[in-house]
């Protein structure tokens, strides 16, 4: 009985571009390659063909071979010549004299040299796009060249039809083999192992590589069978084409693939095994077939059942499979030689609801009506169960127990045949109602009965509620599994999986938002590691549990991987002791075996394949700096801001499972984080803002395993009042411009403010005039009168001394001095005493009117610059200067005891110096009874922010110095 492998057909209707196919090749991003007999060249990605034909450039539509190399090149043999195509434009490659010819074949070896078979006479190496033919050395027969093959020490070793091989070495082709006369050989194989294959015109032979001279006694037999090519995949299989199917050689057992086990009875041209390990083949007439070494491998009608609808089936321990039909009876199949073996007569004709396998390696076969086989090896017990079961009861599923027991849940409650006699259970007992779905042994003492209603627990002959958890208690189970460790997985026929744990009691719900294919769970078991294997109507799912009871990993099987029945049947899931699960379906039986679980690789690798804005038909070389040649995507784009919108599209390329390429996408600038997953292949954004992107993508096989980030990098150039150096003018111009305007603005308030001050100073001049003349004119008045008055006292009490005499010359006395220092008063108010050139006067002449009666000598000496004459000082000043120097003179009269008093004034650099110096004893500090005049000239000094210093200078004198900066020259204010 032969097992039904799963291929994966592909046609014109599937979009290739003829079903002709002679070559194939894959590429360094995974795309498969297929040349065509009239139809150019298909590229496949995994899930869609893109083909390529004259009007693409190619040299013609009917193409013979087909080679890739490391730089992306495609070599093109045609029935006129050989060319070269980099996905843009061809060029061909001349032969000597540029004679025409056709190329049958074309191969590349481990150093990147190409050669082509041409006109089946002559090899030729290309060199520069021309063909140097190579010359033969030690032939001794007809040199039509048939195949060629690379050894494992990557030398290239051409096959003649009249049975020589050569080696392609640089000096031309050397004979290395000769087989017996009379041997076409058709095509050559030199596998690791050091071993060649021939195929021949009489089968298919092997030899030792290291055998050149090969006699007929050195040639094994592996089959009659006429290959037309082979081709050694990586776990060591040796497959050929042939003319009708194809074969396989593993570990000394061979295997042909025909319409007998899925595969096509066309004639194979090309072989392949692409970087995932799936093979490839193409047909002569019949498309192009992939095999993916599934996980799944089935049992079928086409392998030899009586039909496909499984509706049960047990595994007993001598080998013997057991299989039940929902439509036809039931079958056993001997799992040692693969072949069909009768059934018992009591079981001919019988239909079958439920299968089963006790401890003591007996088998039980529960009949679809009242009754129940047990088959031991040496005898058959019928066991009816009228008694206990209504008009067209059923059995419904079967468990062994412990020992010699068997649980046999019915339409009617449940029955124990404990080796002897039964035990019914009804809801009398306590079940949630009568029809009792299934069972499951949860310990020695312990049974799960499930049904419509609910959970039951049976213990000690005693029927108890689910009693670990009330919302369990009416979970209508469907399937249970229970785990080495006791963990329990239920399904439901809607609500998906309850997993539970009795020890912790923590539960966990699991659906289709949890990643399962499908809600309506018809099986669930545990493998040999610990997973959960679920089987719904919709595929099955392998689920990785962690401790917390949450999906760690999920895998879904389908097509892909062998499983072509999609819909599974219910309790019908067992794991062999060997670890191979078996599970039941409308289309057969499957079986996974892990060890063909084909290693993927570590990650999934993106590419781009097209750039360009959408609905829009600019060609962006114009914006780009460079261009793929075998994709439309541009390297270095820069657009213009009116051109903000974007299509990307990308791909990674997976044969194996390519409907189950997930992607994440981000564009950094734009996005905040990874969006998707998705199987979207493109992302479209629109009304991108000016500035530098970088657009980010990776796959994943629909898990959480990440390949790596492929980036595209692209520019929207900002408009020019948006560009750096625009910007940059502006702001320039805005600076110079504030600039500009913060100086005419203080120019403005400067000139108002001048003017103010000179409005304030002309309005205070004039003030100040008025009051000096109207002080003067009242005071100066009022003092004479008294002055007078006091004069015409005492001219009456002239020659009498009396205390009245004395009252009035008082009097006078003061009003004298009360009017020489009103007068110092008055002429600091008038708007003149501000000049400094008028201070330095009129301390000049305060000095001598107060020494004119006094021996003291009064010198001065006043010398300022031009340009300081009638420089203004600040308001207040003036005043201050005429008591500290009024007070200065009146210290020198009193105490200095001089002769000569100098008054100095001058200005230098802005700063103003008035110094009164004496020649007298000269100050001694501290002082002794007139210090308040001193420190009140002190204090006047810093009124008016200047300093003032009072040095003794020996060997006698006295210096006082007032020093102050002065304003810059202005003009006198006018008077009103």
């Amino acid at each position: 009985m032969a097992q039904v492998y799963y291929f994966r057909h592909y046609d014109i209707f599937s979009g290739l571009g003829q079903s002709q196919v002679s070559d194939i090749e894959q590429d360094r991003f995974g795309y498969i390659w297929l040349s065509t007999r009239g139809g150019g060249l298909s590229r496949f990605d995994g899930l869609h063909f893109t083909t390529y034909r004259k009007e693409d450039n190619l040299p013609a539509n009917n193409i013979l071979s087909l080679e890739i190399d490391a730089k992306d090149l495609m070599y093109i043999g045609t029935p006129f010549g050989l060319s070269i195509y980099d996905g843009k434009n061809t060029r061909p490659v001349h032969a000597p004299n540029r004679e025409s010819y056709t190329v049958s074949s074309v191969i590349g070896d481990q150093k990147g040299n190409v050669y082509a078979i041409c006109n089946a006479s002559q090899l030729g190496k290309i060199v520069n796009d021309s063909l140097i033919f190579l010359k033969k050395s030690g032939a001794v027969r007809p040199s039509f060249y048939s195949d060629m093959s690379g050894t494992r020490d990557k030398k290239l070793m051409v096959s003649t039809y009249s049975g020589e091989i050569f080696e392609v070495t640089p000096k031309g082709l050397q004979s290395r083999y000769h087989t017996p006369d009379g041997m076409v050989l058709r095509c050559i194989l030199f596998d690791t192992k050091d071993s060649l294959w021939l195929g021949t015109e009489k089968g298919v032979f092997r030899t030792s590589a290291h055998n050149s001279d090969i006699k007929i006694a050195d040639l094994q037999f592996i089959s009659k069978e006429l290959a037309h090519e082979m081709t050694e995949t990586s776990d060591g299989s040796i497959w050929m084409g042939l003319t009708t199917g194809a074969m396989r050689y593993q570990k000394g057992s061979l295997l042909k693939f025909g319409v007998q086990n899925g595969f096509t009875n066309f004639m194979v041209k090309g072989m392949l095994e692409d970087r995932e390990g799936n093979i490839w083949f193409t047909t002569d007439g019949d498309g192009v077939y992939k095999f993916t070494n599934p996980a799944f491998t089935g049992l079928n009608a086409t392998s030899g059942l009586s039909s496909n609808t499984i509706s049960c089936f047990a595994l007993a321990p001598d080998g013997k499979l057991w299989i039940s039909y929902f439509d036809h009876g039931m079958d056993i199949w001997d799992t040692k030689t693969n072949k069909i073996l009768p059934l018992p007569k009591p079981l001919l004709g019988k239909r079958v609801n439920c299968l089963a396998v006790d401890n003591e390696g007996n088998t039980w076969v529960g009949l679809a009506g009242a009754g129940v086989y047990k088959i031991s090896k040496t005898a058959i017990e019928y066991i009816p169960l009228d008694a206990y079961l209504f008009s067209h009861g059923v059995t419904l599923f079967m468990e062994a127990g412990k020992g010699k027991e068997m649980w046999i849940s019915t339409s009617n409650g449940l029955i124990l045949h404990d080796g002897k006699q039964l035990h019914h259970y009804t809801s009398k007992e306590g079940l949630k109602g009568r029809f009792v779905r299934r069972t499951l042994q949860l310990n020695d003492n312990e049974l799960i009965a499930s049904g419509p209603g609910g959970l039951n627990i049976l213990k000690n002959g005693n029927v108890y509620d689910f009693m670990y958890d009330r919302d369990l208690a009416s979970f209508p189970a469907l399937s249970m599994a229970k785990r080495d460790d006791g963990l329990l997985a239920l399904g439901s026929f809607e609500d998906g999986i309850a997993v539970f744990d009795p020890k912790t009691r923590k539960k966990e719900y699991y659906t289709v938002k949890n990643g399962l294919c499908s809600n309506l769970i018809y099986n669930t078991i545990f493998d040999k590691q610990g997973r959960l294997w679920v089987g719904t109507e919709r595929g099955i799912d392998l689920i990785t549990i962690d401790k917390n009871l949450k999906i760690s990993n999920i895998r879904h099987y389908n097509e892909t991987d062998g499983f072509t029945a999609r819909e599974t049947n219910a309790n019908t899931a067992f794991v062999a002791p060997n670890g191979e699960l078996w599970i039941g379906t409308i289309k057969g039986l499957f079986r996974h075996r892990e060890s063909n679980l084909k290693s993927r690789p570590e990650a999934l690798k993106v590419h781009f394949t097209d750039v360009r804005i959408p609905f829009d038909t600019t060609d962006l070389a114009h914006y780009a700096q460079g261009q793929s040649k075998w994709n439309q995507v541009y390297d270095g784009l820069s657009l213009p801001n009116t051109k903000n919108q974007l299509r990307i599209s990308f791909i990674a390329i997976n044969h194996t499972r390519p409907d189950h390429v997930r992607y994440q996408y981000q564009l950094a600038g734009a996005d905040e984080g990874w969006l998707g997953p998705t199987d979207q292949t493109a992302v479209v954004y629109s009304h991108l803002t000016p500035g530098c992107y970088r657009f980010k993508v990776r796959a994943s096989y629909g898990d959480n395993h990440w390949g790596d980030i492929s980036t595209y990098t692209f520019e929207i150039i900002p408009p020019f009042y948006q560009r750096w150096w625009f910007i940059l003018l502006i702001a320039a111009t805005l600076i110079s411009l504030g600039i500009l305007c913060q100086k005419l603005y203080i120019q403005y308030r400067t000139r108002r403010v001048l003017a103010y001050e000179k409005l304030k100073q002309e309005a205070e001049a004039a003030v100040r005039v008025q009051i000096a003349q109207d002080f003067h004119d009242e005071l100066g008045n009022r003092l004479a009168a008294i002055r007078m008055q006091s004069n015409v006292l005492k001219l009456r009490y002239n020659g009498h001394e009396s205390e009245e005499k004395r009252i009035v010359g008082e009097i006078e006395k003061n009003v004298v001095k009360l009017f020489r220092d009103t007068k110092d008063f008055i002429w600091s108010i008038d708007p003149e005493s501000n000049q400094i050139n008028e201070l330095a006067l009129y301390i000049k002449d305060l000095g001598e009117n107060l020494l004119q009666d006094t021996p003291i000598h009064f010198h001065t000496d006043i010398r300022f610059p031009n340009e300081y004459e009638n420089v203004h000082l600040p308001p207040g000043r003036s005043i201050q200067v005429i008591m500290i120097f009024k007070e200065a003179l009146t210290n020198c009269v009193k105490h200095a005891q001089c002769q000569n008093i100098i008054f100095r004034a001058t200005i230098e650099n802005q700063m103003m110096s008035f110094a009164l110096i004496d020649d007298g004893t000269g100050i001694i500090f501290p002082t002794e009874g007139y210090h308040k005049g001193l420190n009140n000239m002190r204090l006047r000094a810093e009124r008016i922010h200047c300093h003032l210093s009072i040095t003794p200078t020996p060997p006698k004198g006295t210096i006082v110095l007032l020093r102050g900066s002065i304003p810059t020259k202005t003009a006198s204010p006018k008077s009103s």
